[in-house]
C-alpha cells in the first residue's frame, strides 16, 4: 500500500480519517497545515490527502498548501464537506476529491486510482528515459547506446532520481536515501555527485536533472 501524508486540523475527525487509512493498509503520517511542507520534501509521500472538512475558508486553506503540493509534484486527494462542494470549482490544481462523510470503499478506490496513475513503470531490468537507459541487473548505464562509467553512488543516485520522475528531493533527503542516516558528510556531497552525473549523462540534447532553487533536485526529461 501507499505512504500517505494526511494534512488536517488537530481534531477527532482527522484522527478518525487516519485510523481508516491505516485500517485499509496504508502507512500514514499526520501533519497540521502549518508544518506539513517539511514532511512533503523529506518524507516523500506517495500521496497527500488534505482534510478540509473543518476549514471555514476551504478555498483560502487550499491555496495556502497548493504551492508546496505543486512544487513537490505530490499527487493529492482533497476531502471536503458537502456544504463546501461548490468551492471545488474555484480550487484549481486538485487531482481528485471526495465528499465527507464518505464510504470507506470509495476512499480506498480513489486512492488506488491516484497511485496507479503515478506509479513508476519500468520494463523488467531496463529503465529507459530519453536517450538514457539504466540496466538494473547489470548496474550499467548507456547514453545513445554508449556505456557510461559511473561510481556506485552515482549509479544509485541516478537510478533513484530516474525512478521518481517529477518529484522534488531536498539535498538532505537524497543524502539520507543514498548515503544513509549514519553518513557524516555534508549536503555538498550531493551537489558534487549531481554535477558529475550531469557531465556524464547530459552529453546530447537531453537535460535530466533540474535544480529547484532553494529546495533541491528533481528528474525531468527536457529536449533542447
Amino acid at each position: 500500500m501507499g505512504r500517505i501524508l494526511l494534512v488536517g486540523s488537530k481534531s477527532e475527525r482527522t484522527a478518525q480519517i487516519k485510523k481508516i487509512l491505516e485500517f485499509i493498509g496504508h502507512s500514514v503520517l499526520l501533519n497540521e497545515f502549518g508544518n506539513f511542507a517539511e514532511s512533503i520534501y523529506s518524507k516523500k509521500p506517495d500521496i497527500a490527502i488534505i482534510d478540509l472538512t473543518q476549514q471555514k475558508d476551504t478555498i483560502g486553506t487550499w491555496y495556502q498548501v497548493k504551492t508546496v503540493i505543486e512544487e513537490s509534484h505530490t499527487p493529492t486527494l482533497v476531502i471536503i464537506s458537502e456544504d463546501h462542494v461548490r468551492d471545488i470549482e474555484l480550487m484549481t490544481g486538485i487531482e481528485d476529491f471526495i465528499l465527507y462523510p464518505f464510504d470507506n470503499r470509495e476512499l480506498e478506490i480513489r486512492i488506488k486510482l491516484i497511485l496507479k496513475r503515478h506509479e513508476v513503470i519500468d520494463t523488467g531490468d531496463v529503465i529507459k528515459t530519453g536517450n538514457l537507459a539504466i540496466y538494473t541487473s547489470k548496474y550499467e548505464v548507456t547514453v545513445d547506446g554508449w556505456s557510461v562509467v559511473l561510481t556506485l553512488k552515482e549509479y544509485e543516485l541516478l537510478k533513484y532520481l530516474a525512478t521518481h520522475r517529477g518529484r522534488v528531493f531536498t539535498r538532505e533527503a537524497l543524502l539520507d536515501e543514498i548515503w544513509g542516516y549514519d553518513y557524516y558528510g555534508g549536503t555538498r556531497t550531493v551537489d558534487v555527485h549531481i554535477g558529475r552525473l550531469r557531465t556524464k549523462i547530459e552529453t546530447g540534447d537531453y537535460s535530466y536533472i533540474k535544480t529547484v532553487r532553494g529546495v533541491g533536485y528533481m528528474w525531468t526529461e527536457e529536449y533542447d
